[in-house]
């Protein structure tokens, strides 16, 4: 995974390969099978709209209105699901 790409799309990526019958581990041209599907990935989570979800559960994580326990769930559920909290 590079800098830029959240575990998310590595995870799609790396599901993307294992689907196609490859091993994630395989490395072509000095880089990881499952790198090449960073294409279908980003498709996969666009048409899902898991952008703009994690978009709307970091938001809610820090509005006032919400109950800090609340907050502090989605903080939570954040770092569960993307390995960090990323600021918006």
């Amino acid at each position: 995974m590079t800098q830029n790409e959240s575990p998310v799309l590595e995870r799609i990526c790396r599901a993307l390969c294992q689907v196609n019958g490859k091993s994630t581990d395989t490395i072509i041209e000095g880089k990881p099978v499952w790198q090449s599907y960073r294409r279908e990935a980003r498709a996969a989570m666009d048409a899902a709209g898991i952008a703009e979800l994690l978009d709307e559960i970091r938001y809610l994580a820090r509005v006032e209105d919400v109950p800090p326990r609340i907050r502090d769930e989605l903080a939570a559920m954040l770092l569960r699901f993307e390995g960090e909290i990323k600021p918006h």
